[in-house]
């Protein structure tokens, strides 16, 4: 008896953990159908562009809901098909096995859903792609701080700039509100009612599960936007490199830090249908440790080549795990139009040396201050932060600023190999 019992539990919990469903993110091969990227009439108004290529837009719907339906499939929960041609559903792993086998389809590609914070960075497995995480880290000098407040030396803060000592660094700020190019800001959302910032609300949007809105309830998006874009807009401001630039916020992590690289896709589709020749598309996050990183993720490579084929620059961090940016996920990516950024340590008036926690190599573009970074945070206040995600915006800023003609302040060495210093 007790022999017949441990069987059926066995055959009971088997069944429920084979039959589990998760979620899986499927590509389809090139010959089924062209991305509607690849043929996108261009507009220069943002949201007409969006509507004329609508009607090639739903033929490719049409004919991912047909095959959808030839396969008998119904639970999907997402399709894109701007920047490639797929859809996202929750089906068992035998289910992914018979549609890895369909002639038409590319990949299917397990999705988990991951928490973003730094606790466990993947590198205790170094064959997964690991857990996208935002690569900045708090520096704790206390509560944000509010404009009536006052600043000391610790926060690195021009005040004749009214903003970070970083930014003069790299050539100083202009004014990027007139500039019919945005940046994008794939993260944690951007506080929309900041004073700071420029922030598009049409366009803005959340692609986390049960949270419509791009509110950032973390800081990390309205930080490195500050970096990139803030504005002088009191008596304490976090004016950053193009200053006053129309920062458009896409969420891909909910209040409690988890995300996944679906939701990145997804960003990376809808940008597909409303960017613009020279928009810089900020992407400050990553996973460090995975193995034959470049080729890792093939979906994801292939949507960033994507959209800088179409002219616009895809900036990404490097990472801060003191190691390869080539094991870093998507900065180990590289081609035209993309770049990957390490950051630096300074003081006002002066670049210092490797920041000791970001990531370096040959994937490494450029270079620029990234530690103890003053700039925006959400409910009007204001906040330092150091990392590669930091030194990432940097620089994003200076692309915006110049439409991509990067300069070089000079070089610094590290490990052996010597990088160009970014500037305006």
């Amino acid at each position: 008896m007790k022999n017949y019992l441990i069987l059926v539990l066995f055959l009971v919990f088997g069944t429920n953990l084979f039959g589990q469903t998760n979620t899986y993110v499927v590509s389809m091969k090139p010959g089924f159908e062209r991305a509607v990227l690849a043929d996108r009439v261009k507009d220069s108004d943002r949201e007409r562009q969006a509507s004329i290529n609508e009607n090639n837009r739903n033929l490719k719907r049409g004919r991912i809901n047909e095959f959808l339906r030839s396969k008998g499939i119904s639970n999907v929960k997402g399709q894109f098909m701007d920047v490639k041609i797929g859809f996202l559903l929750d089906i068992t792993e035998d289910e992914a096995e018979r549609l890895r086998n369909d002639p038409n389809v590319e990949s299917v590609i397990k999705d988990d859903v991951v928490n973003v914070e730094p606790v466990d960075d993947g590198r205790s497995n170094p064959d997964t792609q690991g857990r996208p995480i935002m690569q900045g880290r708090p520096i704790m000098q206390g509560r944000p701080i509010m404009q009536s407040e006052e600043l000391s030396s610790n926060w690195l803060y021009d005040s004749d700039l009214k903003g970070s000592c970083a930014i003069p660094l790299v050539g100083g700020s202009s004014n990027g509100s007139r500039k019919p190019q945005s940046i994008w800001i794939i993260d944690t959302g951007v506080d929309q009612s900041h004073r700071g910032l420029n922030v598009n609300r049409k366009l803005g949007v959340s692609f986390v599960e049960n949270e419509t809105a791009f509110d950032d309830f973390l800081g990390h998006g309205t930080h490195i936007a500050g970096i990139a874009a803030g504005k002088n807009s009191g008596r304490i401001a976090a004016t950053g490199v193009s200053a006053g630039a129309e920062v458009i916020p896409i969420k891909v992590f909910d209040q409690n830090g988890n995300g996944s690289w679906a939701s990145i896709l997804l960003a990376l589709d809808y940008i597909a249908i409303y960017g613009q020749e020279n928009d810089v598309i900020l992407m400050s996050l990553g996973s460090f440790n995975v193995s034959d990183c470049e080729n890792s993720n093939p979906l994801l490579s292939s949507a960033i080549h994507a959209l800088a084929e179409k002219n616009m620059f895809v900036v990404m961090s490097a990472g801060n795990d003191n190691g390869n940016a080539g094991r870093n996920l998507p900065g180990c990516i590289n081609g035209p139009n993309i770049f990957t950024i390490g950051a630096l340590d300074f003081e006002c008036g002066e670049i210092g040396g490797k920041y000791e926690y970001s990531n370096y190599g040959p994937g490494v573009d450029y270079f620029v201050p990234g530690s103890r970074i003053f700039s925006t945070w959400p409910n009007d206040r204001y906040q330092i932060m150091s990392g590669t995600s930091m030194a990432a915006a940097l620089f994003a800023g200076i692309v915006h600023a110049t439409d991509g003609v990067i300069q070089s302040s000079g070089n610094v060495d590290i490990e052996g190999l010597s990088y160009k210093k970014a500037s305006k």
